[in-house]
């Protein structure tokens, strides 16, 4: 079977940074998982798999901005210290979770939307305010995916049709 559009893919992979550091890999997270074709993963490394096999296995580097955005200034945010509980320990360098509630007169305000989660960087703390980047750990750089295809599966829309 080649992987195509909707089929269940499992690959083995290895992210890298442009310093050739390992940021993340399936030795300890376990095997991805996606969806091809709907976006899961950068479209260069989507193309690269589009038609291949188990047992697949290429490299590709993604240039700065592509694999996860171009690193944008208007996602730093500056957020009151007193909207953080105040016996949190709040560290330089650490990233939290945000829970963000949509406010009304918002574009795309829906008074039914969940709260949305947001992770962000602490880069600067001071006693009115903490500073945060909400941006991709690795946006704006250079990445390299190492993968090789484990498993291929038809989706369930095409088993049923």
């Amino acid at each position: 079977m080649k992987i195509q559009q909707g089929h269940f893919v499992q690959l083995e992979y290895t992210l890298r940074n442009k310093d050739g550091e390992t940021i993340e890999t399936s030795a300890e997270d376990g095997p991805m998982e996606y969806v091809h074709g709907i976006g899961e993963l950068p479209e260069a490394v989507e193309e690269a798999l589009e038609g291949q096999v188990v047992g697949f296995a290429t490299t590709i580097t993604l240039p700065p901005g592509e694999a996860y955005g171009p690193y944008d200034p208007e996602q730093l945010i500056s957020v009151p210290r007193d909207e953080f509980p105040a016996d949190a320990e709040i560290v330089k360098g650490d990233l939290i979770e945000l829970h963000i509630e949509p406010e009304e007169g918002e574009e795309g305000f829906d008074e039914e939307a969940e709260l949305q989660t947001l992770e962000a960087r602490v880069v600067d703390i001071t006693p009115d305010a903490i500073s945060l980047d909400t941006n991709h750990p690795l946006a704006g750089q250079e990445v390299t995916f190492e993968v090789r295809v484990l498993s291929i599966e038809e989706s369930v829309e095409e088993e049923i049709e």
